[in-house]
C-alpha cells in the first residue's frame, strides 16, 4: 500500500466511520469504490426527489404566482443537478444512476394543502439533498466527482436560501450549512 492510499484511507476513516466495512483489515479499493458509487447514488437520488417533488409543487396550484416562479427556477435547477450528477457517476465510476422516484413514493408530497407545507417540504427536500451531497464529498477522492457536487452543493445552498426567505425564516442561520438527513 502507498503512503498516499494509506492517507486516503484514514480520511475516509475519519470522516465515515459507519461506512466502513465492520471486519478488522485493510479496506480495498473495490470496497473503497462500492463505498463512492454508493455516496454519489445517494447524492443523486435527492437530486431526482427534489426535482420530481418540485415539479409536483410547482404544478400543483398550492402556491401563487411569485412562489411558483421560484420553485419552477429550483425546479429547473434541480433536473440539471441530477443529470450532471448522473452524467459524472456514470462516466467516472463506471455505474448506472437510481431511476428517479414517483411522486407517490415521496413522502408527505401527496397530502400536501397548501403553500406552507408545500414550502416545508421543499425545504426538507433541499436540505436532504444538502446531507447527501456532503456524505458525498466526504467519500470520494475523484477530482471530476467532487467538482460535480461542490458546484451542486452550492447551488443548493442558495436555493435553501430562496426557500427559508419565501417562509419568512432566517435565510443565512449558520456559516456552513449541513442539511439534514
Amino acid at each position: 500500500m502507498t503512503r498516499r492510499e494509506a492517507v486516503r484511507l484514514a480520511a475516509v476513516a475519519a470522516l465515515a466511520p459507519s461506512a466502513l466495512p465492520q471486519r478488522a483489515g485493510a479496506i480495498t479499493r473495490d470496497e473503497l469504490k462500492k463505498m463512492e458509487k454508493a455516496a454519489v447514488a445517494r447524492s443523486v437520488s435527492a437530486e431526482q426527489t427534489a426535482m420530481v417533488a418540485f415539479e409536483a409543487i410547482a404544478n400543483g396550484g398550492l402556491l401563487d404566482q411569485r412562489t411558483t416562479g421560484t420553485v419552477r427556477v429550483l425546479l429547473d435547477h434541480a433536473t440539471q443537478h441530477a443529470d450532471l450528477l448522473a452524467k459524472t457517476l456514470e462516466s467516472e465510476l463506471d455505474a448506472s444512476a437510481p431511476l428517479a422516484p414517483r411522486r407517490n413514493a415521496i413522502p408527505g408530497l401527496a397530502g400536501l394543502r397548501g403553500q406552507p407545507g408545500a414550502l416545508r417540504l421543499a425545504t426538507r427536500l433541499e436540505d436532504r439533498a444538502i446531507a447527501a451531497h456532503l456524505a458525498a464529498v466526504r467519500t470520494t477522492h475523484n477530482s471530476q466527482l467532487l467538482s460535480a457536487i461542490a458546484g451542486v452543493l452550492g447551488s443548493d445552498g442558495q436555493g435553501l436560501v430562496l426557500l427559508r426567505q419565501l417562509r419568512r425564516r432566517e435565510p443565512v442561520p449558520s456559516a456552513f450549512e449541513r442539511g439534514r438527513p
